[in-house]
């Protein structure tokens, strides 16, 4: 039997059942004996056995934790043990970690090391998020006012400076809790004097408004948009609808785009944020009829993510980029329902660009059975090259074809188009430059000299 007790974090703050545990048990165990509230074992004089030299001997946090769970199993072998550890046993990641690991555990909770800290700084009553200090790497995100507890050296200090600074920058001020006193400080300083931290020093990070913040979460994005759709919000962002702002979100899909051709990283944070604000317009629309929230639209794409890589996630195999598309498209096609190739090819939505629209039916239509070479598609198109002069009606089946031709030999063609278009422009601007080096008006040059000069500028 394993019995899994908190000290609390002052001498005496264990409960008299923790306490009669303790005496009852073969081995006690402490993860360490260098806090206040283990004195209460030399007081009662209890012989115990101390984990620290394991800080030593583990390479990180991690190794500790596995350390830990091995040697108190080692003593679990030859009678019942006592792990004992300050604060409170649901703060104690390495008391979770074996408590995960035994199967029969007894707890006694302590008093929390945060707890204290909680009320001398006036949170109590209130929400707060409290983690370990040594779950630094694991918080992408995590909401104010914040209670870090375990902050036991200058160095874990420093770690959470840098953290904290990016978030509301080094001059917002936070608190520590060390030895039952209040000690307030700017983030800039929290490292500074090593005497402030033991394994009973909490670190509080007080709330703060959107405008104190220097980095953001989605969450914090949400929380603007919901603020400014409320009752006191701005007018215009009130006034929208999903139809009034769809154009919107076209539009910045495409200077992300823009962006991105353009390789212009400023440019490409910026335009990302846009569209992730049309996302949390979407979003807030939504939340406000009861139809979906965030956590909603989150977890459809991470378990579209999962259930469609089965490659990565389940038991396919996939060895390159096209094996991989197949399985994605394999899964996409089942967990849609689709039960005819039909289905599938008149799936692509109407509302995508021409060029792209018709590559993606080609892809799937190739994909579900109708395949040609190219040779056979370069017959077609020169036919229908010929056809179009007479009957404009064939421009349709003349495109469609020139883009299955060109799916087929590996290009993409609304990209290319794109290019394409975009060199067509830089050559009409250096055409137009060299007739007026010649003394030549574009528009008044006979089409001879212009067509002539715009094949050199294609040649060089």
């Amino acid at each position: 039997m394993l019995k899994v007790i908190g000290l609390g974090v002052n001498a005496g703050d264990i409960s008299l059942g923790a306490l009669k545990a303790v005496k009852n048990s073969d081995f006690i165990i402490l993860r360490t004996d260098k806090t206040r509230s283990a004195a209460v074992l030399k007081d009662e004089g209890i012989k115990y056995i101390s984990l620290d030299f394991l800080y030593e001997k583990s390479r990180n946090f991690e190794t500790l934790k596995k350390n830990v769970v091995k040697e108190v199993k080692e003593y679990l072998k030859k009678g019942e043990v006592c792990y004992l550890v300050d604060g409170a046993v649901s703060e104690d990641l390495c008391a979770a970690e074996l408590i995960k690991s035994v199967k029969e555990v007894q707890i006694f909770e302590g008093s929390s090391k945060t707890g204290q800290a909680v009320a001398a700084f006036s949170l109590s009553g209130g929400g707060y998020t409290a983690v370990s200090a040594y779950d630094i790497s694991k918080l992408s995100a995590f909401s104010f006012p914040l209670v870090v507890y375990d902050l036991d050296s200058a160095f874990l200090a420093s770690e959470w400076k840098i953290k904290l600074s990016k978030i509301y920058g080094e001059e917002k001020e936070v608190g520590l809790y060390v030895d039952n006193r209040k000690v307030l400080m700017p983030v800039y300083e929290l490292d500074h004097n090593e005497k402030l931290f033991n394994y009973s020093t909490v670190l509080i990070a007080f709330d703060c408004d959107f405008k104190e913040k220097e980095r953001f979460s989605f969450e914090d994005l949400l929380e603007i948009v919901k603020v400014l759709r409320s009752e006191n919000g701005c007018p215009w962002d009130k006034a929208q609808t999903m139809e009034t702002i769809r154009k919107n979100l076209i539009e910045e899909c495409y200077e992300l785009v823009d962006a991105v051709n353009k390789d212009d990283d400023d440019k490409i944070i910026e335009e990302t944020g846009d569209l992730l604000l049309q996302a949390a317009f979407y979003i807030q629309f939504e939340e406000e009829r009861g139809i979906f929230d965030n956590t909603d639209v989150l977890s459809g794409i991470c378990h579209k993510l999962v259930s469609r890589h089965t490659h990565i996630f389940g038991k396919d195999k996939a060895t390159d980029p096209e094996a991989a598309l197949e399985v994605w498209s394999k899964n996409k096609q089942a967990e849609k329902g689709m039960k005819t190739a039909s289905e599938y090819v008149g799936d692509v939505p109407a509302t995508l660009p021409a060029a792209m629209r018709a590559s993606k039916t080609v892809k799937r239509g190739t994909e579900s059975g109708l395949k040609f070479t190219k040779e056979e598609v370069k017959e077609r198109v020169l036919a229908l090259a010929e056809e179009v002069l007479s009957d404009k009606t064939k421009g349709g089946e003349l495109l469609f074809d020139a883009i299955t031709l060109v799916k087929l030999c590996g290009g993409d063609p609304e990209q290319d188009i794109t290019d394409e278009t975009e060199l067509y422009i830089k050559r009409f601007l250096a055409l137009e430059k060299k007739l007026e080096a010649e003394g030549k008006n574009i528009k008044t040059a006979d089409e001879e000299t212009v067509k002539k000069a715009y094949d050199e500028i294609k040649k060089s």
